[in-house]
């Protein structure tokens, strides 16, 4: 098993998570009230019915709604994307291929629906997935690695924006208020820029560690099964293959 050791509990993160959730429902109806022109990353994911994992592969493609970046901080590289509402709403609009009003109110309905269903069952999953990778140690601040699984559920990672800051539960609050939050699996993680490459290679070691475990374990099992199939057949047979495992 592979630890770190974090900053903050999964409670505490989720109960922000919480929070951002409220704020970036506050922000669309405000840009719907005309009282804002633009709206975050994550406001904008949650009007479009994706996640931000989503939204964030297409506007690095070229192919989402128009953003523009605007600097938040003393850090060169600190600048969050934003999204003006009116071409974010547009570019919403036409992404419908129905031309009647009421299909186009039917469509949204039916997609609102489901959005929140798959978004009520990916927030459980991720709270879950959090949840494991934290062990009783005490005051809960030990995040651990374990199995193929870990490596591929969904972890919370804080951006600046294009470059990882690091692991949500382990950053500092400033990151964490002031960067972007993106669910990656640890392994979507590491293929990012990173900001701090002693903080990749801390997780790089994790990834080939958990790898290399569990190349050993299946090695180890495959060889046990050879080891039961010829004892079964006859300690002769046995002896003469036993020297190639």
């Amino acid at each position: 098993m592979k630890t770190l050791e974090v900053s903050r509990d999964a409670d505490a993160l989720l109960a922000l998570l919480d929070q951002r959730e409220a704020k970036h429902i506050q922000e669309i109806a405000e840009a719907q009230a005309g009282v804002r022109a633009v709206v975050s990353r994550d406001a904008a994911a949650r009007f479009l019915g994706m996640s931000t994992k989503t939204l964030y592969r297409i506007i690095q493609k070229g192919e989402g709604p128009p953003f523009v970046k605007r600097s938040v901080g003393s850090r060169s590289q600190n600048e969050r994307v934003y999204f003006p509402y009116p071409q974010l709403n547009a570019w919403k609009e036409a992404q419908t291929q129905y031309s009647s009003p009421d299909q186009r109110q039917k469509l949204r309905e039916e997609a609102e629906r489901a959005r929140l269903r798959a978004e009520l069952a990916n927030l459980e999953a991720q709270a879950a997935a959090l949840r494991r990778a934290l062990r009783e140690s005490g005051d809960l601040r030990i995040m651990a690695f374990e199995g193929l699984t870990s490596l591929t559920e969904p972890h919370p990672w804080v951006m600046d924006p294009s470059r990882v800051l690091g692991h949500a539960l382990m950053v500092s609050d400033r990151d964490l208020d002031e960067g972007d939050l993106i669910w990656l699996s640890l392994e979507e993680a590491l293929a990012e820029d990173w900001a701090d490459l002693a903080a990749h290679g801390q997780f790089t070691e994790i990834y080939v560690g958990v790898l290399q475990h569990a190349t050993m374990y299946a090695e180890s099992y495959h060889r046990r099964l050879r080891l039961k199939e010829l004892t079964s057949d006859g300690t002769s047979n046995a002896e003469n293959v036993v020297s190639d495992l």
